[in-house]
């Protein structure tokens, strides 16, 4: 099982490929920057191409608290909009996506 994680610098992608590393059968790819964008979906396209997972995990995300609440376009762009074009680009291939966030939500 070939596993795409988007986010390649985060403690849960540095676990997942830990993980993954210990696990028979299981190759696990994690893609960040500068390789790939979460606000991109292009990159987020060739990244699946590339990879041909049979899984794709979200790892990826803007996690710097008060800033996000500084700039809340990056944040939606990087938390809302760029997860939501990688489910479509997964239900459209037909696999299964996995989207992991924090405790930290914002409203609007």
């Amino acid at each position: 099982m070939q596993v795409l994680v988007i986010g390649r610098s985060g403690q849960v992608a540095q676990a997942l490929l830990e993980r993954g590393a210990a696990m028979d059968g299981v190759t696990v790819v994690a893609r960040g920057r500068p390789d790939i964008d979460i606000a991109d979906p292009a990159s987020l396209a060739r990244a699946i191409e590339e990879v041909a997972p049979d899984v794709v995990v979200n790892a990826a995300a803007y996690t710097a608290v008060d800033a996000a609440e500084d700039d809340e376009a990056t944040a939606h762009s990087f938390n809302a909009e760029g997860p939501g074009a990688l489910a479509t680009l997964c239900a459209q291939r037909k696999l299964p996506f996995i989207h992991i966030s924090t405790d930290y939500v914002f409203d609007g």
